[in-house]
């Protein structure tokens, strides 16, 4: 898992503001299955498996910032249709 962990960190890090604010509907489905490392056929068990172990590594409460969890957000909820 850390290894998708660093992988989101670079291509994110330097990408994009901290002060923008994604949802769902601004995210491809590519890049939702990137950001939690998973492939297309994913259930939506594994979808929200993948989301909560990386929302403990990132989430502002322990240690990690807004802009990850917005993104691992983003990812979830577009790949769960919300």
């Amino acid at each position: 898992m850390n290894s998708i962990l660093s992988k989101f960190l670079n291509e994110f890090n330097s990408s994009r503001s901290y002060t923008e604010n994604y949802t769902g509907d601004n995210m491809s489905k590519d890049e939702a299955l990137k950001i939690l490392g998973l492939n297309p056929e994913a259930s939506q068990n594994e979808i929200n498996k993948a989301y909560q172990n990386l929302m403990k590594l990132v989430h502002p409460d322990k240690g990690g910032s807004e802009y990850f969890a917005q993104k691992l957000n983003a990812a979830r909820d577009r790949l769960l249709k919300r």
